[in-house]
């Protein structure tokens, strides 16, 4: 079961801008954001849904994270996982404590072999 109130939290301290680009989408609605779980909800993945299993994402980033085209290392550097080149650092803010089992998780499931130890 998903808390929509996590995810809300989450965009709310990034100010619903993509933590990868910093993109934040305008809507007629509102700014748009997505909730990214790092460790995916339910089965097989089993992963909590808290803050610390999180990113803000734009839609396209969300894509390319949950496909593991972009992973994060442990120093919270994104790597383009198909083309083994940096991207630049993961936009941080200091109330959200990304788990770094979290990270290391995705990126045993998603990255490439190469990737796996960084």
């Amino acid at each position: 079961m998903r808390d929509r109130t996590v995810a809300e939290q989450v965009k709310a301290w990034h100010n619903s801008a993509c933590q990868v680009c910093g993109t934040c989408l305008q809507t007629v609605a509102g700014p748009y954001a997505e909730g990214a779980h790092i460790q995916g909800l339910g089965r097989p993945h089993n992963g909590p849904d808290d803050e610390s299993n999180m990113l803000c994402l734009c839609p396209n980033h969300h894509v390319l994270f949950d496909s593991g085209a972009i992973h994060i290392d442990d120093d919270f550097v994104i790597w383009d996982s198909i083309e083994q080149t940096r991207i630049g650092p993961l936009r941080r803010v200091s109330e959200h404590r990304i788990g770094l089992d979290f990270l290391r998780y995705h990126r045993q499931h998603y990255a490439s072999p190469q990737d796996r130890a960084s």
